[in-house]
């Protein structure tokens, strides 16, 4: 089976931010910029995000996520995201949360081990509260590792200027016997409606070899991809939405991916 994504760009202003992100494909490449500003009401950082949506390999007998990319400026709040596992005290949030730090000026191999991921992160700014080492119900379950559903790359929680460039993902540290879900290529292949008045896009990632790549993005359609992103947005409205609710509450008596 070849599985297949789409990818598109959500940024916070869907929240009342202010912060902004588009997701294109160049010659090959993924390419991620914009920027992140503070949310006016919260006073700290937004957050924009690169998500990709559709069917996923399984990656459960694998050790690391590894993410083959580039920064063209130095910037301290990347983060990746996968699953949409819910915690009863995490609310609306979803997904386990790892931070990362994106080589500057040359693509390098950036290896995230599944256990730097948990579940248990602060919706405002992105940070792990408690991490899988120090309580392994948080780390990644097998269920998620068999299908990760949606993957986010953001900017979150610092504010500055996102120029990302994203050449291949892969899972690798795969048990013996199992086939190692390897490095794929982003590809050119179609763009996305706009989002909020902001443009968005979605690629198709295509095969390296055809024995041992991970993610080949198609196209869904454009009535599959807009439900897609009409379920990803509803899913971040109901989280950041209640989130600022509190911030106001609180602030009227005397942070964001």
């Amino acid at each position: 089976d070849n599985p297949s994504l789409e990818w598109h760009s959500m940024n916070d202003p869907v929240m009342g931010g202010e912060s902004t992100g588009t997701t294109r494909i160049e010659d090959g490449i993924g390419i991620f910029d914009g920027e992140v500003v503070d949310v006016p009401f919260l006073h700290s950082p937004g957050f924009i995000q690169m998500i990709g949506s559709g069917s996923y390999p399984d990656v459960s007998a694998c050790t690391s996520l590894q993410l083959n990319l580039m920064t063209t400026e130095d910037y301290g709040g990347y983060r990746v995201s996968f699953g949409t596992v819910h915690l009863p005290e995490m609310q609306y949030s979803r997904g386990y949360h790892a931070d990362f730090v994106a080589p500057v000026g040359e693509f390098e191999n950036v290896i995230i081990p599944f256990r730097d991921f948990s579940a248990k992160w602060d919706p405002g700014t992105g940070d792990q509260v408690v991490t899988c080492e120090e309580d392994s119900q948080y780390c990644p379950d097998e269920n998620t590792l068999r299908n990760m559903e949606t993957l986010k790359i953001w900017g979150e929680g610092v504010a500055g200027t996102v120029h990302l460039r994203v050449k291949s993902i892969s899972a690798i540290g795969c048990s013996s016997g199992e086939v190692a879900p390897s490095f794929v290529v982003i590809s050119d292949e179609g763009s996305a409606p706009v989002l909020g008045g902001r443009a968005s896009s979605m690629s198709s990632i295509a095969r390296k070899n055809s024995s041992d790549s991970l993610w080949e993005l198609g196209g869904l359609g454009f009535v599959g991809f807009a439900a897609l992103l009409a379920l990803a947005v509803l899913n971040h409205i109901r989280s950041k939405r209640n989130l600022y609710y509190e911030v106001e509450g609180s602030s009227s008596v005397n942070e964001v991916v």
